[in-house]
């Protein structure tokens, strides 16, 4: 074989993998990445309680039973802090609702 010969094969052989390739589907991507896992404090949660009232004040009841739900607490340092993450996801929730 020369070396046009073997050049048009390897041109032919590399076409064709890359039909392939393009014909595969590529598996779809998930909705959200999650976030790293950040270490939730009562400062984030105090904020994130905060900006949900001054955007509507309506929500603070739905916040009071969110914090309750935990031992009747009723401020968020009456919370042992690994509850923290768990909290702030159900005051996300009500943040977006």
């Amino acid at each position: 074989m020369t070396i046009e010969q073997l050049l048009t094969a390897l041109i032919a052989s590399v076409d064709a993998n890359t039909a392939a390739i393009i014909a595969q589907k590529a598996p779809p991507l998930p909705a959200s990445i999650p976030a790293l896992d950040k270490t939730v404090t009562a400062e984030d949660l105090q904020s994130l309680c905060t900006a949900i009232v001054r955007t509507d004040r309506t929500k603070k009841p739905q916040i009071v039973a969110a914090l309750a739900a935990y031992d009747n607490a009723k401020i968020i340092s009456d919370i042992p802090a690994k509850h923290y993450s768990a909290i702030k996801a159900k005051l996300e929730a009500i943040s977006e609702h």
